[in-house]
């Protein structure tokens, strides 16, 4: 099994562990990067997944939609919605976290991984 897709695996499942842990017990604190749509979620996660550090991550998002779109947020919120979803052939796992502080929904994407190659073809 390929490295990325080992890590991408283990990410995934981190990540739902984490986001069941967090909507079991209500709002916890919370120190993260968050962007404003889904979208530009998933452009953080690539831009990530892509080797990029965080805070050029960041940047590289921003610049690309031409505002400060993406960017750390820290206070007490909830999972509202969580969901999958596949970007040009690599599933994404979504959630949107919704803060107590001003109401405000923020975005996470974690990469998990790529079809191509994977076996996923019909048939297969």
């Amino acid at each position: 099994m390929p490295i990325k897709l080992t890590f991408a695996a283990l990410a995934s499942v981190l990540l739902v562990s984490q986001v069941a842990a967090q909507s079991s017990i209500g709002p916890r604190k919370i120190n993260a990067v968050l962007c404003e749509t889904e979208t530009q979620a998933i452009a953080f996660a690539s831009s990530k997944a892509a080797g990029q550090t965080e805070p050029i991550a960041i940047d590289r998002v921003n610049k690309a939609f031409g505002s400060e779109v993406c960017g750390r947020y820290i206070g007490h919120a909830v999972v509202e919605v969580e969901k999958t979803a596949n970007d040009r052939g690599t599933l994404f796992m979504l959630a949107g976290l919704r803060f107590a502080e001003d109401g405000r929904i923020g975005w996470t994407a974690s990469w998990v991984s790529p079809f191509s190659g994977a076996g996923l073809e019909r048939g297969t």
